[in-house]
């Protein structure tokens, strides 16, 4: 999609001022990037101004950030929890994501319709998800409405109802998805992937068992509500615009009689910096499912806004290496991509695809020698830089939101990132040299610690696949 200089400014004039120069030449060069033309040159971006935080720890240890953000009379708020699947037992996978799930089915004074119509007489909605190492209740709705959204949402998170029939309800939805999960090539593939690089950890393991989904108690809920939740492992996020005493006033009533509970823990894998190839059969396939990966780094590390231009240089953005080799020039697969999966000072760089059956082992081939070349060729001034401008742009735009605003925040609190990391993101990003870049993929995308796993057709791929499974 083209778009015009005026288009861009309106697009982009309600968003606080957040980087708009560095959008508008970001979003040009993303689309003539996309499209294979030539990227303008780039200028240098100004200065990235995050709206200004007070942060502040209640009397129970839990901790509060307010941001007065944009102009739009509305307002979000998240509260982040630090309790998710790494603190589960081993065999009680997807309690933490039960758990999540059932703050919304009600509390002790609510049902959950009354929780539903009440967030929609505010203008808004109340959501609640579940990870590795959090699990997030939160909403957004029109500012007027600020203190009684606080309200309900320490109801939703400190007073859950756990009723057994919304146990039974959300176990038979679980059981469904577990059963899609279990048959998906993807999930499958993912999930080896994990038990390999973070063998031993809880990162490790993704699903339950039916068994085990089936054999969760409500005394087990209530127990993995009680023994992980609480305020010290709880951070309110407020951004929009409200009113900051009144919103004060509303925490310290609606949360600050809640139990302490436990401190968060930290509990970094040992994860796999070795070969490591496996097949798993999926007979009839038509595709192979890959997963190929090496080991990398979270945010807290110095080489990481180096390595995430690398990685989108290399694989996940529309226009990378990767993905013009082996879908639009060959046309193995229709959606490759790489990511970074990282948490608390850890990270795996991780390329996937689903290719032809027939080019299982052309693909990884290619993958590789796109690597290779990166090594031994840096990039020129220009793809880099059309890189980094798409960048800049998707940054922004992250920045662009509510939400994303607590989002960069929560991210920057987890990972225990420098007080200027969020405004110094633009320039340390542009800074990138192609010299970086090349030093990157030689320090990191190294083969002998490289782990592959495939899921297809064996009788069909695994003649293909005999040079990378040594």
């Amino acid at each position: 999609m083209q778009y015009s200089k005026l288009n861009i400014k309106k697009l982009f004039s309600s968003s606080l001022r957040l980087g708009v120069s560095a959008v508008v030449l970001s979003v040009v060069a993303m689309s003539a990037f996309a499209q294979k033309e030539t990227p303008p040159a780039g200028g240098q971006p100004k200065p990235f101004v995050f709206p200004k935080q007070e942060t502040y720890t209640l009397g129970n240890g839990m901790k509060v950030t307010l941001v007065q953000y944009g102009s739009v009379p509305k307002v979000a708020m998240q509260a982040v929890v630090r309790a998710g699947s790494l603190n589960e037992r081993s065999d009680q996978r997807w309690i933490s994501d039960m758990v999540a799930t059932l703050l919304k089915e009600g509390t002790t004074n609510k049902t959950a319709e009354q929780i539903a119509l009440e967030t929609a007489e505010m203008g808004g909605s109340i959501f609640t998800s579940a990870g590795t190492d959090k699990t997030t209740i939160g909403g957004e709705v029109l500012s007027e409405f600020d203190s009684r959204f606080l309200t309900l949402l320490a109801d939703v998170l400190t007073n859950p109802r756990f009723a057994p029939e919304d146990v039974e309800k959300v176990r038979a939805n679980k059981l469904r998805e577990l059963t899609i999960s279990r048959a998906a090539p993807g999930s499958i593939a993912w999930e080896k992937f994990r038990s390999v690089v973070f063998a031993g950890h809880a990162y490790s393991s993704i699903y339950p068992t039916e068994a085990g989904l089936k054999s969760y108690t409500l005394q087990d809920i209530r127990t993995f509500y009680f023994n992980q939740f609480g305020a010290a492992r709880t951070h309110l996020y407020v951004a929009g615009q409200f009113d900051a005493a009144k919103v004060k006033t509303a925490i310290e009533k609606a949360f600050g009689k809640w139990k302490k509970g436990p401190d968060p823990i930290r509990n970094v894998p040992k994860i796999s910096a070795k070969r490591s190839f496996d097949l798993i059969d999926r007979p009839g396939s038509p595709q192979s499912t890959i997963y190929l990966g090496m080991p990398a780094m979270s945010p807290s590390d110095p080489d990481y806004i180096k390595f995430t231009v690398l990685d989108s240089l290399l694989g996940s953005s529309f226009g990378s290496r990767i993905t013009s080799n082996i879908r639009e020039n060959k046309g193995y697969t229709y959606s490759p991509n790489s990511f970074i999966w990282h948490r608390y000072n850890t990270g795996y760089w991780v390329e996937n695809a689903d290719v032809t059956t027939e080019h299982t082992g052309a693909s990884i081939k290619e993958i590789l020698f796109e690597i290779d070349r990166l090594k031994n060729e840096p990039p020129s001034a220009a793809e880099l830089q059309g890189i980094k401008n798409y960048l800049v742009g998707i940054y922004v735009l992250n920045n662009s939101t509510r939400s994303g605003v607590i989002g960069q925040l929560e991210n920057a609190n987890y990972n225990e990132l420098p007080s200027d990391y969020i405004s110094s993101y633009i320039q340390k990003l542009s800074a990138v040299t192609p010299a970086d870049v090349t030093a990157m993929a030689k320090k990191y995308l190294v083969q002998e610690k490289m782990s592959v796993v495939v899921v297809g057709d064996k009788a069909k791929i695994e003649e293909q696949l005999k040079p990378y499974s040594k």
